[in-house]
């Protein structure tokens, strides 16, 4: 017959192992949590080192006056230096084309979609280049399909991220969400209605 001691021991192994089974998997889900972490980016590096608004005003594309630029930025988690061969080489294999020292994504038709760029000064790219963090731009005033554009930069950024353990930022370096990426797809859609309305208007009047 099981004594009141027995039963007080029982008791007492089964709390152990419940203690030591939520340490353990405290432990994994802490582990787990500084895998994905996703930091705000230190103010030294909100510094002139970026290059991002200097390249805003050099991004001629097509000569268009009236830019809408959509500028993502891709951080090093840890702020060290992306191997620059293997950028060379992700970014070939994406399809991008290498012009005037930095990589151009083209549709179908050859017309720009979206560039990237080093986002630290110079802002281009050489054998030689020392970055930790890159920019992707577009101006959706020109491209075709500006919603397409958009979703095809940000699945580029996704992509970039995993592969380069990397932080997806804004054009102020702050971490991106996903209600973030909604209103730039918002504001590509208006953007893109906007294009149809114009050109509607210039069939009709012709």
């Amino acid at each position: 017959m099981t004594t009141n001691l027995e039963i007080y021991l029982i008791g007492l192994a089964v709390l152990f192992f419940l203690v030591i089974t939520f340490l353990f998997l405290r432990k994994l889900s802490n582990s787990g949590k500084l895998k994905v972490k996703i930091e705000d980016v230190p103010e030294s590096l909100n510094s002139e080192v970026f290059d991002n608004k200097n390249n805003q005003t050099s991004f001629d594309f097509d000569q268009n006056d009236e830019q809408e630029l959509v500028i993502l930025n891709l951080i090093s988690m840890d702020r060290s230096m992306y191997d620059i061969d293997q950028i060379f080489g992700f970014l070939s294999n994406s399809g991008a084309v290498i012009k005037d020292n930095y990589f151009t994504f083209y549709d179908k038709d050859r017309i720009e979609k979206f560039r990237v760029i080093n986002a630290l000064k110079p802002g281009t790219f050489e054998k030689d280049t020392k970055t930790f963090a890159i920019a992707i731009v577009s101006d959706l005033n020109v491209v075709f399909d500006p919603l397409n554009t958009v979703k095809q930069m940000t699945e580029f950024a996704f992509n970039f991220s995993e592969n380069f353990y990397a932080t997806l930022c804004d054009q102020e370096r702050m971490p991106v969400s996903k209600q973030m990426i909604s209103h730039i797809e918002s504001r590509a859609q208006d953007i893109a209605r906007i294009k149809q309305l114009k050109k509607h208007k210039v069939d009709e009047d012709n």
